[in-house]
């Protein structure tokens, strides 16, 4: 086996361990936001912006968690499998989920994080007595950093099959 086809599946090895950190991160964010979902839920019934709100935690957290499962998975299949694999499968798979985690991050970032985008959006700020809410914050922006991590290996991941034309 060439040596640039063990680097790639040594590639897809370090972005299966990325993944089980951004694993990590997400279910912790989700853990401490279920801690408010009773009270939300019944913020919910009686204002249309916690409603929002709501469904907005809700859909970017399962995001996340997609985008990191959808992740893991590629890259283990591809770092095990890739001598068996179809040319075709290993050299989409790549681009495939560098568009997928570029969306799902963008999603994410829009409520979680508006501040760094174009539009300028606000910041968020920790709140008073709701340490749980604020550590699942913090860790819905490592999570943000994961998903980056993760778009420059699908980058790097994407160059190199191209280059080797899905014989790696």
């Amino acid at each position: 086996m060439p040596s640039s086809a063990l680097y790639l599946q040594f590639m897809y090895a370090s972005q299966a361990i990325i993944c089980c950190w951004g694993g990590y991160q997400s279910v912790n964010a989700i853990t401490n936001l279920r801690k408010y979902e009773e009270t939300s839920e019944k913020l919910a019934e009686w204002s249309d912006t916690a409603k929002q709100h709501l469904h907005k935690t809700r859909t970017t957290q399962t995001t996340g968690a997609l985008a990191v499962l959808a992740s893991l998975l590629t890259s283990t299949i591809l770092a095990l499998g890739s001598p068996y694999l179809p040319p075709w499968f290993r050299l989409s798979a790549s681009p495939a989920l560098l568009i997928a985690v570029l969306l799902a991050r963008r999603h994410i970032k829009k409520y979680w994080n508006p501040k760094d985008l174009a539009s300028g959006g606000g910041t968020r700020i920790p709140l008073p007595n709701m340490e749980g809410y604020n550590e699942a914050q913090r860790r819905t922006d490592e999570l943000l950093q994961t998903l980056e991590y993760l778009e420059y290996g699908w980058v790097a991941t994407s160059f190199i099959a191209g280059l080797l034309g899905g014989t790696a």
